[in-house]
């Protein structure tokens, strides 16, 4: 249900409120159209509005809020806002015709001489597609721009509307300020998003979304306008006619910018390896998530948060201890042969001095976590010889924290009977969905026991975990321990590679399953982490070690109720302004209705070779920088004749956190092409 606040409840707040309040949980995308479409689950019309005149925050006002009102006809909504803000705001009110055709209107005149006594900056024949030429540069920054009911006149249909959007928007992008918003009201329908009801064909609406997507701007906030609470308004139509449209159902649109698109470089990074220093090139998708330091002691991030919890209720029933010194991001050893094509092999470099090689120009980055220091940028033609995927090598990025285990048992301060705690991030290729993570933080608590004793030390771990996320998780209705068997054999419980043990260290297993009384099929239930039981090897026979594996970032999904991994890696404040000082309350979405855009691609497989799936998504993840939501099979054909086999794949692109064009997903689609052509050697059709 849409939040029933009144507009001029939201101006005020607006006015008074440096940083509104986010007001929207985010959703998982819908159902596809042709080309492009809203990114709503269908269904699901929730959408609430936590600006209100409750809500203002005196300490972060600031001197002056810049206000401007483009396409106004008689002024009436300019009157009703000027006598609702304060003193504090400055109103710039605008139109398109000449003052001379717009006071014609008795209603318009009395309008502008009323803005005019109240010190309101009046001006015409202001075009809204080219705002920066009616404002001088000292007089732009804008904190708010409004366009109420935008139309082309007499029938011009939705392309033509569209347009008007698309120029409209980019032009406020030119005086706007930097954290300002822009307002859109369209009347029932026209923006094409699931706020309205019924909502149109994605083709037959405005599209407002993507239209606005264009100029860097993401939809923040959906609310009615309400005509009732806009006192004296009176709209009018095409360039201040009589006649009226009606106003029933339509939404007020706020629109804030998103973040741009990263430029990344390739970055080569420095490690420990058997006592060596060696440097390594950071595979291209974790180039901006590697050094993030969600776990430092500083981070207000909600994974260090859980962590933090599940380590404090654990070490009130063991003694505890955190192993704190440096462990490789890059490990050594054989996988098995279902683990090879989910790992990132690297290919070290062993020279001893990387800072002074003469390649790359950039500067030191800092110490990263667990051993690993960035010592510079390279440029494009100074990439390493490192094949990524190559298995020639036997290096890889750890893919689960257990590989330490050994390591860890071998060293003097290990002590039996101690919950050891190790954190940090791992990485696995995988199959592209929402719950589906290359890169995410684990937490492997470790315990070595007497022999025979496994099964209490696993039922005090789970006791202890499952009580963690009962407090931050309300809606928990069931926490269980399934065997691999069981766990794998349910329908109802959501398994990936995130927390998959590796099956050269276990003997017993169990997946931690998680159901919550949530209506969203999708969050029923799902692993978020693993208990196994193994001996503890030529050290101390009589001795067996226990280990439990938490995937935190699925756990953070859980509790703060985010339905894609990829926005608990987005660099934009307004996530991590939300749990600041710890808070870990139901996330709260920035970006409403991303829109989301469809190609699909058909290729001959090479012969006598099998295709690797997960090198496909791996490309796509790459390619798109993450945008790629979905991949999903159409079609198998094989060749009554030759016997070869071709695929065709549906390829949906969309973003949590940024503005994602049409334009950028088809030079993204092209680099794609291009990519599974050169590194899986198929042939496009």
């Amino acid at each position: 249900m849409l939040g029933s606040g009144s507009i001029l409840e939201a101006i005020a707040a607006f006015t008074c409120k440096n940083g509104r309040a986010q007001n929207q949980a985010q959703r998982p995308a819908a159902t596809r159209t042709p080309e492009v479409c809203g990114a709503e689950e269908p269904g699901d019309p929730d959408i609430t509005w936590s600006v209100a005149a409750g809500e203002l925050d005196f300490d972060t006002m600031r001197p002056t809020r810049r206000l401007l009102l483009v396409g106004e006809g008689n002024f009436s909504f300019s009157a009703s806002l000027c006598d609702a803000s304060n003193r504090e705001t400055h109103i710039t009110a605008t139109c398109y015709e000449s003052e001379e055709r717009v006071s014609r209107q008795t209603l318009a005149k009395t309008n502008i001489q009323h803005l005019r006594g109240k010190g309101v900056e009046v001006r015409f024949c202001v075009d809204c597609t080219k705002l920066k030429d009616s404002f001088l540069p000292t007089k732009r920054n804008f904190d708010c721009i409004y366009f109420n009911f935008p139309h082309c006149g007499r029938k011009a249909g939705v392309t033509k509307n569209r347009e008007l959007l698309t120029k409209f928007f980019c032009s406020c992008a030119d005086v706007l300020a930097e954290k300002g918003e822009v307002h859109v009201a369209l009347c029932k329908g026209q923006g094409g998003t699931p706020a309205d009801q019924p909502m149109r064909e994605w083709h037959n609406s405005w599209q407002v979304v993507a239209m606005a997507a264009g100029a860097g701007f993401i939809l923040s906030d959906v609310h009615p306008f309400n005509l009732e609470d806009v006192h004296g308004y009176k709209c009018t139509g095409y360039r201040s006619q009589d006649k009226s449209f009606s106003v029933e159902g339509a939404l007020n649109h706020i629109f804030t910018r998103g973040l741009p698109f990263p430029h990344l470089r390739p970055v080569i990074c420095q490690t420990e390896l058997e006592g060596k220093r060696v440097s390594i090139q950071v595979p291209e998708i974790f180039v901006d998530k590697i050094n993030r330091r969600f776990l430092d002691t500083n981070s207000d991030h909600p994974v260090r948060t859980i962590n933090e919890k599940l380590i404090a209720q654990l070490s009130q029933t063991f003694p505890l201890q955190r192993v704190d010194h440096s462990l490789s991001l890059l490990h050594q050893g054989r996988l098995s042969a279902v683990s090879q094509s989910n790992a990132f092999w690297i290919i070290p470099n062993t020279k001893e001095n990387p800072n002074s090689d003469p390649i790359g120009k950039g500067t030191a980055r800092g110490v990263l976590f667990c051993g690993v220091h960035f010592c510079r940028d390279i440029d494009q033609d100074d990439r390493m010889k490192a094949q990524e995927g190559d298995q020639l090598s036997e290096h890889y990025l750890r893919s689960s924290l257990l590989v330490h285990v050994q390591d860890v048992i071998r060293r003097l301060s290990f002590l039996p009977g101690t919950l050891h705690v190790l954190s940090g991030p791992v990485f696995r290729k995988c199959l592209i969905s929402p719950h589906t993570l290359p890169i995410f933080h684990e937490t492997l608590f470790m315990c070595a026991v007497d022999k025979g004793t496994e099964g209490s030390c696993i039922q005090m771990l789970m006791d202890n975990i499952k009580n963690t996320i009962s407090s931050l998780l309300p809606s928990l209705s069931c926490f269980t321990l399934n065997s691999t068997v069981e766990a794998k054999s349910s329908e109802t419980i959501e398994l990936n590679d995130s927390v998959r043990l590796d099956p050269q260290l276990d003997k017993t297993q169990y997946f931690m399953c998680v159901k919550t009384d949530t209506s969203d099929s999708k969050a029923s239930g799902s692993c978020i982490g693993a208990i196994s039981a193994a001996p503890c090897g030529p050290i101390n026979s009589e001795l067996g070690i226990v280990c439990a594996s938490v995937n935190l970032d699925l756990v953070a999904m859980q509790i703060c109720g985010i339905f894609d991994w990829r926005m608990l890696w987005t660099v934009d404040e307004r996530f991590l302004n939300q749990f600041i000082g710890g808070k870990l309350g139901p996330f709260k979405s920035f970006s409403l209705y991303p829109p989301s855009y469809v190609h699909d691609v058909s290729f001959w497989v090479p012969e006598c070779e099998q295709f690797d799936e997960v090198a496909f998504h791996t490309i796509a993840r790459c390619v798109s920088q993450e945008t790629v939501v979905s991949i999903q099979l159409l079609d198998r054909f094989q060749h009554p004749q030759t016997g070869r086999i071709s695929l065709c794949y549906r390829l949906t692109f969309q973003s949590c956190d940024k503005a994602l064009t049409r334009q950028q997903v088809a030079e993204m689609q092209m680099q794609f092409r291009k990519e599974i052509q050169q590194c899986l050697h198929i042939t496009l059709r």
